[in-house]
């Protein structure tokens, strides 16, 4: 019996020893700086598990596989795939193996993004983050950076705006020992903006509508891509009423349907206006405000020379400075102040130039007239055969006398005595 034990026990160890070494066998010798190729068996929102024929199996973290940071695992990979990784390191400390995808790719993209910067060969690439200076954008997978005088044909101050795009880019500079990318789309943009510069035109007409999306808001007016060139809605043709500035009524990412009412295709520039010509104001003025009528409007805004009023959104007329008061003034507000409310007659309309005349000064003599004054007493002349009597002139004060006169004239003149009466 006691002999029979360490027999059974050498053939028990025989036979583990042999299956250890089959299983060994049958198993992938990884070593750190190998590429390999696994299946996938298990994909998570931030890593991927591939099998590699060892022992353990690989890790693939999100930032490993892809350069696209905003990627989603679980929709660009998944179990049964076969990938070729580039073994980081077999054991991290925790008997993990980890391996990358992006270490391959970049290794077979190097190649392909070298000889397109030898042959200035445009490649696809996607903008992922913006940084100073300018944009990160990946390039078969490379991470690459665009200047931002690079990003477009033109000045772009909003560079966020590009963040997540899709465009053709040029190699302008390639440094594979140092691993440096730099790339650039303003000759590329430059000649995509030209060919959809032709494609615009030659589809517009003017009096004909357009749609497109506003892009860019200035104090003047409202840029609007219509699909690779801007047309410009000026400030006054954003409304019928008066506008102070684009922003009071429209938003950067706005889609508007706009009336071309101008498009010079040797300068690019194309005029829009938001202006519905069915619903101009203008239309029958005449008969809204007959010339003579009076009528009420809002004090708009003062000017030197006078005031303009707002008889309707979209019509404004002018009361001459003249035209205020029935007194001479030196300036609208010693009468006027914007948003009072008055009482205007009209005076003329010119059509053409879209200009009304108001007075207020009619206006207010119409309603509140002066009192009448009362009727002057009528002197009738006489006939010619009757006498006229020459008016009696009186005589004319005399002068003050002196002290000493007066006193003269006050003494009692003696009375005449006769012969008779003389005493003898």
């Amino acid at each position: 019996m006691s002999e029979l034990l360490p027999k059974n026990q050498d053939n028990y160890d025989e036979s583990d020893q042999s299956f250890e070494a089959m299983l060994d066998e049958s198993l992938t010798s990884l070593r750190n700086g190998a590429i390999v190729k696994g299946t996938i068996v298990r994909v998570t929102p931030t890593e991927i598990i591939v099998d590699l024929g060892y022992k353990s199996d690989g890790i693939i973290t999100k930032s490993e596989f892809i350069e696209d940071s905003s990627a989603v695992l679980t929709e660009i990979a998944k179990p049964g795939d076969v990938v070729e990784v580039f073994v980081i390191r077999v054991n991290d400390g925790d008997g993990n193996v980890l391996v990358s995808k992006k270490k391959v790719d970049n290794q077979q993209n190097y190649k392909v993004l070298e000889q397109a910067f030898e042959d200035k060969t445009p490649l696809p690439g996607k903008i992922t983050e913006k940084v100073n200076g300018g944009l990160i954008a990946s390039i078969l997978g490379c991470r690459a950076f665009v200047p931002a005088s690079q990003v477009s044909s033109r000045f772009e101050k909003d560079l966020e705006s590009f963040k997540g795009k899709e465009f053709n880019f040029n190699i302008i500079e390639f440094d594979r020992s140092k691993r440096r990318i730099v790339a650039g789309r303003r000759e590329l943009a430059a000649k995509e903006a030209a060919e959809k510069r032709t494609e615009v035109f030659s589809k517009i007409e003017v009096g004909k509508t357009i749609e497109g999306v506003v892009s860019r808001l200035v104090d003047f007016g409202a840029f609007v891509d219509l699909g690779g060139v801007d047309g410009l809605i000026h400030v006054s043709e954003v409304s019928w009423k008066r506008v102070r500035k684009p922003s009071d009524v429209l938003n950067i990412g706005d889609k508007v349907i706009a009336t071309v009412i101008n498009a010079d295709p040797e300068k690019g520039k194309i005029s829009l206006s938001l202006k519905d010509i069915a619903s101009n104001p203008w239309n029958g003025i005449t008969e809204k405000y007959p010339i003579g009528e009076i009528v009420e409007g809002t004090v708009a805004r003062l000017a030197q020379f006078g005031a303009f009023v707002t008889l309707e959104d979209g019509i404004d007329g002018l009361v001459h400075i003249s035209q205020i008061a029935d007194r001479r003034i030196n300036k609208p507000d010693e009468e006027l102040s914007a948003g009072q409310v008055i009482q205007v007659k009209v005076m003329d309309i010119d059509l053409e130039n879209q200009k009304i005349s108001l007075s207020k000064r009619e206006a207010d003599y119409i309603l509140n007239p002066p009192p009448a004054e009362e009727p002057e007493e009528v002197v009738e002349t006489p006939a010619a055969e009757e006498k006229i009597e020459a008016p009696v002139k009186k005589p004319k004060a005399k002068k003050a006398a002196s002290v000493e006169q007066t006193a003269l004239d006050h003494e009692e003149t003696p009375e005449e005595t006769t012969p008779e009466e003389t005493v003898e």
